[in-house]
């Protein structure tokens, strides 16, 4: 394997922990590193109600330079945030400073890059494009690489999934590329607590179209297709559908710990606007964002409507709540116990906030007189400190937000008013 690795001269942060993870999960704890990260300056504009602050400096600089783009941030289980951008796969610590780019993988540059996801073994899911060669024909087809050893300047493939060969859903007929196959993208992967995964593919929705593309698809830890998938139904949108998914999370995020629930569920994003299509969305789906239910028995899987999700919109805003979002591009959730559930939504510019029920807010401070979710969505078009220009990723870390603000080339931060040390 051949891989361009740019390293910067600091060095890299825990590697011995690293490198001694258990073979299902790795850990990573430095105190250093949370010092840093602790002393970041909060904008001394923090309002005096309940509500997300930035937290300074945003991070603009990878190792190879100023951010090109970022299209996804993730903040590992090993502590490292990763980012995704026209540029590769960056590593930066928690205290902003650059690690390593990584631009090629297997002889080939990382093409349009378009997430980022680390599982409990410490090794990284990305979205890209890749090109082969199929009988004299060549095609440029979307993967997700599978990377161990990023973190340790060691990086290597583990696998790559490609569209079409990894799907066994397809035909064996069908199995080689067709044109529609280069329309094609892998646009999120979930985890699952014994590190199989989900992924979501969203592709042309014509109905000459053979191939069901929008889909959420599932792959064991070593990445053989288990046949698990939903699909579009009826080529729409629906409270049990995958339109034009453009992400797909689950419940096993950081920080690291021995064991997760058993849970197979998950939460996907829909987006009105077909693979390939750049224009601005105009008209929302009714319901963009969805809690799906998986049951898992001897007879087979079962896919719900998290029905007690969809009913609290009912009596409140909510994520089932009607033309809530424009065009959601990325989830996230937090898994430290607040189990909050953040969304992007690169329409709006804004970031959306829930809580475990569904509704829109997070717990209102100890002590308050009202015990209802206090709303600390937030965001709008700009170049400000609270502000956004298409934003395309999202993730949570340690009482801290992190969103890819693709327009503004940074990864901007927040945090509670009410988490402030």
């Amino acid at each position: 394997m051949t891989a361009s690795f740019r390293r910067s001269a600091l060095p890299l942060l825990a590697v011995a922990a690293l490198a001694s993870g258990c073979d299902l999960f790795g850990s990573k704890q430095d105190s250093t590193t949370d010092d840093i990260f602790r002393q970041g300056r909060i904008d001394p504009n923090a309002v005096a109600d309940v509500g997300y602050v930035p937290v300074q400096p945003f991070y603009t600089q990878s190792s190879a330079g100023t951010f090109n783009a970022p299209t996804d941030v993730y903040v590992g289980f090993d502590g490292f945030v990763y980012v995704t951008d026209a540029n590769g796969l960056h590593v930066l610590n928690r205290a902003g400073q650059p690690e390593a780019t990584l631009a090629s993988l297997n002889g080939q540059p990382i093409r349009e890059a378009g997430c980022v996801t680390q599982d409990r073994r410490l090794q990284l899911y990305v979205c890209a494009l890749r090109d082969t060669t199929v009988e004299g024909t060549s095609w440029r087809l979307p993967v997700v690489y599978r990377i161990s050893g990023m973190a340790t300047g060691a990086p290597k493939v583990e696998d790559i999934l490609w569209q079409p060969f990894d799907d066994n859903n397809r035909a064996v007929i069908q199995r080689n590329p067709i044109a529609t196959d280069t329309q094609v993208r892998f646009t999120g992967v979930g985890i699952r607590p014994d590190n199989s995964i989900y992924v979501s593919r969203r592709g042309p929705l014509a109905a000459n179209v053979p191939q069901p593309y929008n889909a959420i698809l599932g792959y064991d830890a070593n990445g053989t297709n288990t046949g698990q998938i939903i699909q579009v139904s009826g080529r729409r949108a629906s409270l049990l559908s995958s339109y034009n998914p453009t992400d797909v999370i689950t419940t096993v995020q950081p920080p690291q710990r021995q064991t997760f629930p058993n849970s197979a569920d998950f939460f996907v994003a829909q987006s009105p606007l077909e693979s390939g299509n750049a224009r601005p969305p105009t008209t929302p789906l009714a319901n963009a964002v969805l809690s799906i239910k998986v049951t898992e028995t001897v007879d087979g899987i079962s896919y719900n409507p998290d029905v007690s999700r969809l009913g609290a919109a009912q009596t409140a805003t909510g994520l089932y709540t009607i033309n809530r979002f424009l065009n959601p591009s990325d989830l996230a959730f937090a898994a430290d116990g607040t189990n909050y559930l953040f969304v992007l939504d690169s329409g709006k510019d804004s970031l959306f906030v829930f809580n475990n029920a569904g509704i829109e807010g997070v717990a209102p401070p100890p002590g308050a007189r009202n015990p209802a979710p206090v709303k600390v969505s937030f965001g709008g078009a700009g170049n400000g400190l609270l502000t956004f220009n298409r934003p395309q990723g999202v993730a949570y870390y340690d009482k801290t937000v992190y969103v890819a603000d693709t327009g503004n080339n940074r990864i901007a931060r927040f945090r509670l008013n009410t988490d402030l040390e």
